[in-house]
């Protein structure tokens, strides 16, 4: 995304938020989310709060700040080889939060880790010389990154990448306190982020900040509890049970009651996308193509009738290098269905009023004798749960970015990754990721991530309905400042949180 672009969100959105006087708290946050299972481990992370809270134990080489730029995080200083197939990392003098040093055979045998258990972006940075290999060896010789002395760490790879230090600044690359890889799926003590876990018990998750950092905001919050919770989360607000609904939607009525309260708001999931997933084992082809030409994104949005929603053409959001216009999307004939009977369940939350809408606008231009609709709603929990397992017939799904590149809303196309829940399996797409990844030349890798993206489209497993949010962005009082992220608060580094101490 353009850099001024989320520098006008960062300066015109870091709101000081009202006050009234009240007896002094602790600087405490309390954040719930869905009753989902969440994965204290970035290696194994499928869902947004899962990101969220690691982001927040662990951290990485890089890091990137709220305009999208990436800086260094352990990382010292770094250089890179003339053909940019060598670079060399210097750590920082760090800890981690049990006092063990931060080493630079941590920092090799995290990422070894990371394709030996399969995390979701080794399928992003499998350029790293030997990582297809080591996966099957697991002899450490066989991969590029290798230790030059304790603070100093060289990574190799097979072919230079435009996108390897934004990949290294990405949540999942996270380090830990390894000392071996005798059991990988275990994490040993230790925590590499200013945060770390005090509690864990009944779906409910203490932090708490144990070292300074150089982002840090005046007053950071000192704890943060994490909570899962199934009760309506405006409810939980108004109880002051939770200080922020940053990702869920809230009634005007709702909004204008807790801003009586001192709550505030700010820019949040503005690269959130609609759309709608559709399981090739409950929809052919055919019916898919039939359904795919019923939608338009220009007529929802009119019904949906909220300024903040986009038309959405591709699955690069709105601003970014490779968003896709109408024009350049292969269009989709107007086609009648002339197949077999088939009938299907689409699963959707009945708490989202926007979901509510987009049911009522697709069982109306979905209407055909030889299609079976069944609405099947259910938690966000439990439609979050159908969606990552693949077992849902139809989903109406919403997706933001892991990171601030196109690409990395491509890579979720690729075959045989565990998190591609898009049922999509095609070489020709494999294909023009890693000729995108590849390729310096901004304008041709825009064109590669518009090709890549009608190449996804063809198969019609995902149907593009809107990019933005309904999310409120909604903080307490207890919170001065929230920096912008437009990404969402899963991407948000909590530390830069300014407390209000008074």
């Amino acid at each position: 995304m353009d850099a001024r672009f989320f520098r006008a969100l960062l300066c015109g959105a870091i709101l000081s938020f009202g006050c009234t006087k009240k007896e002094k708290e602790p600087l405490e946050l309390k954040i719930h989310h869905p009753k989902v299972d969440i994965k204290l481990d970035p290696h194994a992370m499928e869902d947004a709060y899962s990101m969220m809270i690691n982001s927040q134990l662990y951290r990485g080489l890089f890091r990137y700040n709220p305009t999208g730029d990436v800086l260094v995080d352990l990382v010292d200083t770094w250089t890179e080889s003339a053909d940019r197939t060598s670079y060399k990392f210097k750590l920082k003098p760090a800890t981690f939060s049990n006092g063990d040093r931060i080493t630079a055979k941590n920092v090799q045998l995290s990422f070894a880790r990371l394709f030996l258990v399969g995390a979701a972006i080794g399928a992003d940075i499998d350029y790293i010389k030997g990582a297809k290999t080591f996966a099957k060896t697991k002899n450490l010789n066989d991969l590029g990154i290798k230790v030059i002395s304790d603070d100093e760490v060289e990574f190799m790879l097979s072919f230079p990448s435009v996108l390897f230090i934004k990949h290294m600044a990405v949540s999942d690359c996270a380090i830990f306190n390894l000392k071996s890889l005798s059991n990988p799926k275990e994490l040993p003590d230790g925590f590499s982020g200013p945060y770390k876990l005090e509690s864990s018990e009944n779906n409910r998750l203490k932090l708490t900040k144990w070292r300074k950092d150089p982002f840090d905001s005046i007053n950071p919050p000192e704890k943060i509890i994490f909570f899962g919770s199934s009760e309506n989360p405006v409810e939980l607000a108004m109880k002051d049970e939770t200080d922020t609904l940053d990702n869920d939607p809230v009634s005007s009525k709702d909004q204008a009651a807790l801003e009586a309260k001192s709550w505030g708001a700010v820019p949040t999931v503005l690269t959130s996308e609609t759309y709608i997933v559709l399981n090739p084992k409950y929809v052919d082809l055919a019916a898919r193509k039939y359904l795919a030409s019923k939608v338009s994104s220009e007529d929802l949005i009119r019904e949906v009738a909220h300024p903040i929603f986009k038309p959405a053409y591709g699955f690069i959001p709105k601003g970014f290098p490779g968003e896709m216009e109408k024009s350049d999307v292969n269009p989709v004939e107007k086609t009648s269905y002339s197949g077999k009977s088939i009938s299907f369940k689409l699963d959707y939350d009945p708490d989202v009023e926007l979901e509510v809408k987009i049911i009522k606008y697709l069982t109306r231009v979905w209407t055909h004798d030889k299609i079976s609709i069944t609405l099947n709603p259910m938690s966000k929990a439990e439609k979050l749960r159908r969606l990552f397992g693949k077992i849902s017939e139809s989903v109406v799904a919403r997706k933001g970015m892991d990171y601030p590149d196109g690409i990395s809303v491509l890579t979720y196309f690729r075959a045989n990754y565990d998190a591609n829940y898009f049922h999509i399996s095609d070489p020709a797409v494999d294909k023009k990721i890693d000729e995108a990844m590849r390729e310096f030349d901004t304008q041709k890798r825009i064109s590669l991530y518009k090709e890549t993206q009608n190449l996804a489209l063809r198969h019609h497993t995902t149907i593009p309905l809107m990019f933005g949010t309904d999310a409120s962005g909604l903080w307490s009082q207890k919170v001065k400042r929230i920096p912008s992220h437009p990404m969402g608060y899963h991407t948000m580094l909590f530390e830069t949180i300014e407390m209000r101490a008074d």
